[in-house]
């Protein structure tokens, strides 16, 4: 089967550009609340739950079967905190406005292979500068998205990460070892994203490009691996 790559190059007028990338910006502001809320409401009385059952554990008289089952509770308790506290941080990160854009996808990356203990080669060129906030916002998803793409569905053992810059844009490139897809059907056939073959999100990831006016390549087959490339403007 053919692997040469599916590429869609989007030219949008200038008005419902910009009034796709206020509801961009306007959906990250939400979810910066519900991060914030999450972490000042639910993460917090976890927290105290976690205390309140250590002390109780503390009381109990060892080898008891109340401190045993104290204990368990506990350590279903900590499971969840940490990984509300791993979402927290995947949704979106600390001084994400401020950082530049090489930290952020590098970050994600090692925070990928850290919870998953997938091995990913990063190269991300030097001096790849910064961009504005709609552009770091859609390579930050993009990364995201792809990386979970080829790690759960693509059942990849090794990934791929590049970004450079080309002249006025930044490109990514995210490629795996996985067991690929026919990538025309999929983008071609709405209503098999996310149902068979198990691509969902790819579709979003088109979408977030056109948004920006940027270009989207996937070259992928059955038993050949994927490798996804997006070029966004970077102003």
């Amino acid at each position: 089967m053919s692997t040469e790559p599916l590429t869609r190059q989007t030219r949008t007028d200038p008005e419902p550009q910009e009034a796709a990338r206020r509801v961009l910006a306007a959906s990250e502001r939400d979810l910066q609340r519900l991060v914030l809320d999450m972490h000042d409401g639910p993460v917090q009385y976890l927290f105290a739950a976690v205390s309140q059952l250590q002390t109780a554990a503390s009381r109990l008289r060892p080898n008891s079967e109340s401190r045993r089952r104290v204990r368990r509770g506990l350590r279903l308790l900590e499971q969840a905190l940490q990984e509300i506290r791993d979402l927290i941080g995947g949704l979106r990160p600390p001084g994400f406005e401020r950082r530049p854009v090489a930290e952020l996808i590098e970050g994600l990356a090692v925070q990928h292979e850290t919870m998953t203990g997938q091995a990913i080669e990063i190269a991300i060129e030097p001096d790849v500068g910064d961009c504005a906030l709609a552009a770091k916002i859609a390579l930050y998803r993009i990364v995201q998205e792809a990386l979970a793409n080829g790690y759960r569905h693509g059942r990849a053992s090794r990934q791929r990460l590049e970004l450079r810059r080309t002249g006025p844009a930044l490109e990514l490139t995210v490629s795996d070892d996985g067991r690929g897809f026919d990538a025309k059907r999929v983008l071609l056939a709405e209503q098999e994203v996310g149902v068979e073959g198990g691509h969902f999100g790819l579709r979003g990831i088109q979408d977030r490009v056109a948004v920006l006016a940027g270009t989207f390549a996937v070259e992928s087959a059955p038993g050949r691996g994927t490798k996804l490339t997006v070029t966004v403007p970077c102003t």
